[in-house]
Formats: structure tokens, sequence, C-alpha cells
């Protein structure tokens, strides 16, 4: 294996950006130097994805000196890797997050979750940002009778909240996805779709826009206290701050001693077919939602904004290895929607993300001055954007106690070492489950 691979966490070469979709419909990456000179700033975040680039805006708006530190460019990781599925809330639901962190901390939280896609929404029209959004909700289908339980507890419970969600009718559901596969499903109407890299890009530019500094392939190589400041150590610079926001996510490498062993990076992938016939884009969700269905090993599916066909999810690795990845996702746009065609596929990449053991997305703070955000668990491009107001609230000065995101202590997992092969194992198990599961219903 590469030892510069962001798989192992070696920030030091990341390597090129793959072959996506995103890659080839995107504008260009706005224009960023590496950083070559010493450099004094007040923020200095390390991470260019929604999470830095979002902090930065937010900074921004107070007039505070802030510089973006990354080892590759705007969205090379998760960022402009994903599906491109904005949706609200996290995770769990909304009953069993208000039980875990409590009082008025827990409906806070459940609140700032289920609102995050409206800042998203609201940056892209702010900064006209040239993504292709799309809100016309998202639809968590249910592939079993077990599963239709789940997902209509889980609308009733954002009912309750005043949230604008609707079980629907399970007659008509063939035609609002395009698939006969599903007994039932729930809708979010806060929910919508982006080109995902388009997105980080018009952060990117926003940020700059807004006079905020961004280095690229400026990979950090180690993070220093030096009395009352942070040193920000680079090939070729080293950036002074008096505040250091880690924004990197699953690639989070070394430079927070523990932080990487806080959760496990996940592979997931991403195929995409060729631009599909008239016919055929008016039967698979012809009204433009986003759907991601209820089961262990989730498919999530949308039509792109030139026309075809993305599956995503489906099935995961702890490891590098990505040929059964895209193999189970063809199989299941062949499950789900091979009576209409068959799909000749264009586009495979993959990507990891941060999977922490209580499903939550964490704040660190393990030194004065220093924070850590990470843990979107597959809500990455809605709740990373938030999470970035909530830094930038934090680095000035807000108290923990009004934070929309409590602070969490930094607990590295024992066996940590032992992710890939439990990861892989665990995946087989519920691929057998969700098997076993469909054979009933």
């Amino acid at each position: 294996m590469n030892p510069n691979s962001p798989w192992d966490y070696d920030r030091a070469a990341p390597t090129p950006l793959p072959r996506s979709l995103w890659a080839s419909i995107s504008p260009l990456a706005p224009e960023t130097p590496q950083a070559t000179q010493d450099t004094r700033v007040d923020v200095a975040v390390v991470g260019a994805g929604y999470t830095g680039l979002s902090t930065a805006i937010h900074l921004r708006q107070t007039g505070i000196n802030v510089a973006i530190i990354e080892a590759a460019e705007a969205g090379w990781g998760a960022s402009g890797r994903n599906g491109g599925q904005v949706i609200p809330g996290l995770k769990i639901d909304p009953d069993e997050i208000e039980a875990f962190v409590g009082g008025d901390r827990g409906h806070r939280l459940v609140a700032w979750a289920g609102s995050a896609p409206d800042m998203v929404f609201d940056l892209i029209k702010q900064h006209e940002i040239d993504c292709s959004p799309v809100r016309n909700g998202w639809i968590q289908p249910a592939y079993t009778k077990a599963s239709l339980e789940i997902v209509g507890s889980r609308c009733r419970q954002w009912q309750e909240r005043g949230a604008p969600v609707e079980m629907l009718d399970p007659a008509k559901l063939p035609d609002i996805l395009g698939t006969p596969k599903y007994v039932g499903a729930w809708m979010d109407r806060r929910g919508g779709s982006i080109n995902p890299m388009a997105y980080s890009r018009g952060l990117a530019r926003a940020a700059l826009a807004a006079g905020a500094r961004i280095y690229t392939s400026t990979p950090v190589q180690k993070l220093e206290r030096a009395a009352s400041v942070w040193k920000v150590i680079t090939p070729r610079a080293t950036f002074t701050a008096d505040h250091v926001v880690v924004a990197t996510g699953a690639y989070c490498g070394d430079l927070v001693p523990g932080l990487k062993r806080t959760i496990v990076a996940t592979r997931i992938g991403e195929v995409a077919t060729k631009p599909l016939g008239h016919n055929v884009l008016t039967k698979i969700l012809p009204g433009r939602q986003l759907a991601s269905d209820w089961r262990r090993l989730l498919a999530s599916f949308r039509i792109t904004p030139d026309g075809r066909l993305m599956m995503g999810g489906s099935t995961a690795t702890a490891g590098p290895e990505t040929t059964k990845i895209r193999d189970s996702l063809h199989r299941a746009a062949r499950d789900l929607f091979g009576h209409y065609c068959e799909f000749e596929w264009d586009f495979f990449w993959s990507g990891v993300f941060a999977v922490t053991p209580d499903k939550l997305p964490h704040l660190h703070e393990p030194h004065p001055n220093l924070i850590a955000a990470l843990g979107c668990n597959g809500r990455g491009i809605a709740i990373s954007t938030a999470m970035g107001k909530v830094l930038a609230e934090r680095v000035r000065g807000v108290s923990e106690d009004e934070l929309m995101l409590p602070v969490s202590r930094l607990a590295p997992m024992h066996f940590h070492f032992l992710r890939r092969p439990v990861v892989d194992f665990l995946i087989k198990i519920k691929g057998i489950q969700d098997k076993v599961d469909r054979a009933r219903t």
C-alpha cells in the first residue's frame, strides 16, 4: 500500500482527485497558492472541505483574519466525492438524541440538525454558487415491513416537532420512486440535492471573496504549542495562529494525537450511468427528489443534473479495496430499475467519511484554542456546513453552554487497529440480515 496514501492518514502527499462525475461537470476550482512564506493569522483552519470553508466564511463575518490550509485542493475529500444529498437531521432519531444528550441541549441539537439544510441552500443563494441546487425533498423508502415500522416512527417523531414530513401512499410509491421494490416510505421536504464538488468550490470562492486566504497543495505536517500561540508547520511555511481549527474529517491523520482513533474511516462509493433517455428520466424520481433507503446496507439514488442515475452506499469497507463496492452498486441499480433498461456505467469513484461510535458529530477541544470537529456519519453536506458556524462561534468566545453542538471529550476507541476486519465482517453480516428480512416480507 502507498505509504503516503491518505487512507493511512498520512497527509504528506495526497493522491490525485479521482475521476468522478462531479470532477467532469463542475466549474474549475479557484486558483489558490501553495504556502511558501511564514504567516501570522488569528485563526488557522486545517482542511478546505465544507467544515473548514464554512468556518472561514463565518469567521470573516466579524473580521477575523483566517487562513485555510489544505493538503490538496478545496473539496478533495468527502466534500467533493459524496452523492450530493442534502439530508436533514442526524443518523439517529430525535427521541434517541434527546434521551442520550438530555435536557434543553438535546432539544437544541435536534432542532439544529433538522434545520442544517437551510444553511446550505441559504449560502448557495447568498453567494450565487453554481451547483445545481434542487430542494424537492428527501425520501427514505422501507425495504421490508420491519423497516417500514422504523421509518414510520421516524416520520412521527419529526411530525411531533413540526417538521414538514409525511408518510407517502404505498400505492403511489412505484410512480414516485420509479421502482416497485419498496413497501413504504416517508418524505422530508427539508432535503434536497446539489453538485457537491461545485458547492465546495463555490464555498472556496465565497471564502476568498470574504477575505479569507486559502493555501492548497500545502499539507500540514505538525501542530506545535508555543507559549500562547500555535505553530502550524507545513513543508515550506509556518503559520502562527491564536486558534487552530482541524476540519479534515476522516483524513485527520496524527495532527491531533488520538483523534483518528475516535472514528472509523469508512470507504463508500458512487456510480453514475451514461445519460439516460427521456423515457427513463420521466420514470425514475420524476419529481427529482433524492432517496436513500432504510436497510442495514442502504442504497441511495438520485438523478444527476445532466440526466444520469447515480447510486451510492449499498456496501462499504474499512480498507482500500473498491471493486466489491462498485459491483454492489451496479447490482442495486439492476435490482431497483433494471426493468427499464440495461444500464451503461460511466463513472465510479470512492472516498472515506468519519463514523463515530454514537453516530453523533463531535466537537473536541483537546488543548487550549485547538478545536477539532468530525463525525457527520453520512450527513456531511448539511451537518458539516452547519458545524462550520458552530466552530466560528466557539473561536469567537461563545460559551460551551450556548453552542448548538456540545463539546465532547476525546475518547479513542479500544482495539482501533482491528477496525478493518471488524467493519468488513459487520458488512457481511448486515448483508445477510438484509437478505433474510427481504425474504420474510
